[in-house]
């Protein structure tokens, strides 16, 4: 019983001997393969042969596009793989162990990186991670990256814009003998990718290419990516297009508001600096270029010219408004033009005039009582003979003759005042038919700018309305809603 006992003791002992065996085997197999391992030499088969490394990329999302300073900021996970022919084994000699993870920085890596980098920090934008490494040499390292691009930003038809940027992959310092990068798929991977609110992607193309530069006579390969993204414009539409289509609606709205009110210049004077304050901001957002003008920059541009000129037209109405306080009448053929046709064609009822008393052959009147006699004559209304003709000594008419000159004194007297109230009273007619032929021109030449204000808003609204659709779908990508994208 008691040999049994001891058995089955040494059979335990035995299998956990067994078991921890296996256990170190991976570690026994790490330290075994990185003994003398030596980073810094490319692990090819051959010293003379071109290591192939397939490189791969998938666009997990699009961070940000900076257009002032023309980055593109990226979250990409990396698909390299290579053989080191360092890392090799036989998996019946280590329990069957066929893949085991290294730290990649124990491990030679190709000094593969993105050559239009725009980020200082480039050597902490890669996660450090492990390898997978296989029996056969085949090491697999799978890394993510938050990589910062330079882009170079088209502005010519912003908001309503599409960008093409790349993302170029190469070594930097093994050339096309030394070290070859091939694609690890046709087309790349975009599984992962998580849309964007700003941008859509429209497509992503992998190319493969083999260039010479300047400094080197050799060739190098490399693996570029291009990014088609395309703007989604409806919050610039919402936050700049729209604030400029209203302000310029108020701007004219100014033919509209009454001359006399004072304020139609002052209201074209605000639009104009508010426009201004927008202009401002849209040239914070844009890079500093001068090599083409942005679509909103020009539309802006266009704007303030109209409502410039809507204001010095609305100076030009209030001119004609204030003409008739001079007296000066409507010339006929203008009466003819803008009562007769155009107050007709934009239904504008007109204020009755008030009719032209005043008549240019008017002669002054005169006297209605005439004397009956000259006053100029030596003896007035009597007959220049003494006593008129009486023999001045005759006692008996005497006294008849002076009652008589004391009655035609006073009708001469009263004659005399009878004509000077008919004279104040024709000039007091006078007066009003004048005040009635001025008040009549006044009106007229107010009518005239009502006509004028009238014109000026529908050619300006007309303006405004082609300008404004001319400029903005003048882009090939307009769209206030963005185009269809990848399914993603």
């Amino acid at each position: 019983m008691v040999v049994h006992w001891c058995i089955l003791v040494l059979l335990s002992q035995v299998q956990r001997g067994s078991m921890a065996r296996e256990k170190n085997m991976e570690y026994m197999l790490s330290q075994e393969l990185m003994h003398n391992y030596d980073k810094t030499i490319r692990p090819a088969f051959d010293s003379r042969q071109a290591l192939n490394v397939t490189f791969g990329l998938s666009l997990t999302q699009i961070i940000d596009l900076d257009e002032r300073n023309q980055i593109l900021t990226t979250n990409c996970w990396l698909n390299q793989a290579w053989i080191d022919y360092n890392l090799i084994w036989n998996s019946s000699e280590w329990g069957n162990i066929s893949v085991i993870r290294i730290p990649i920085i124990k491990l030679w890596t190709p000094d593969i990186i993105l050559y239009n980098n725009a980020d200082t920090g480039y050597s902490d934008a890669i996660v450090s991670t492990n390898a997978i490494v296989s029996n056969d040499g085949n090491i697999t390292w799978l890394a993510a990256a938050i990589f910062k691009s330079s882009c170079r930003i088209n502005v010519r038809y912003f908001p309503f814009d599409e960008q093409n940027c790349i993302l170029k992959f190469a070594s930097w310092t093994y050339d096309a003998s030394q070290m070859d990068i091939l694609k690890n798929s046709e087309e790349a991977d975009l599984t992962n990718y998580v849309a964007n609110g700003e941008w859509k992607l429209i497509s992503l193309k992998e190319v493969r290419n083999v260039m010479y530069y300047s400094c080197c006579p050799e060739a190098y390969p490399d693996v570029t990516y291009t990014i088609q993204l395309r703007r989604r414009p409806l919050y610039y539409v919402f936050n700049l297009i729209l604030p400029c289509v209203l302000i310029t609606a108020v701007a004219l709205l100014g033919f509209y508001m009454p001359s006399d009110s004072g304020e139609k210049v002052t209201l074209g004077i605000t639009t104009l600096l508010s426009m201004t304050v927008f202009l401002m901001l849209v040239a914070e957002s844009m890079p500093p270029t001068s090599e083409e003008i942005p679509l909103i920059g020009m539309y802006y541009g266009v704007t303030i010219c109209i409502v410039s000129l809507a204001t010095a037209m609305t100076v030009f109405t209030l001119n004609i408004h204030h003409k008739g306080m001079r007296g000066k009448e409507v010339p006929l053929f203008v009466k003819k033009l803008v009562f007769c046709y155009v107050a007709r064609f934009f239904c504008i009822k007109l204020d009755p005039l008030i009719s032209d008393k005043f008549n240019d052959d008017y002669q002054p009147p005169q006297d209605v009582f005439p004397e009956k006699c000259s006053t100029e004559a030596p003896g007035g209304c009597m007959s220049t003979e003494p006593n008129g003709g009486l023999p001045s000594g005759s006692p008996r008419f005497g006294n008849k003759v002076r009652n008589q000159q004391s009655l035609d004194l006073f009708e001469r007297q009263f004659i005399r005042v009878l004509n000077k109230v008919y004279q104040t009273i024709e000039k007091n007619e006078i007066r009003l038919a004048e005040q009635d032929r001025r008040d009549t021109i006044r009106m007229e030449w107010q009518q005239v700018a009502l006509v004028v204000d009238r014109l000026l808003l529908w050619i300006f609204i007309i303006i405004t309305t082609t300008v404004s659709l001319v400029i903005i779908y003048s882009s090939p990508y307009t769209s206030f809603y963005g185009a269809e994208s990848l399914d993603v």
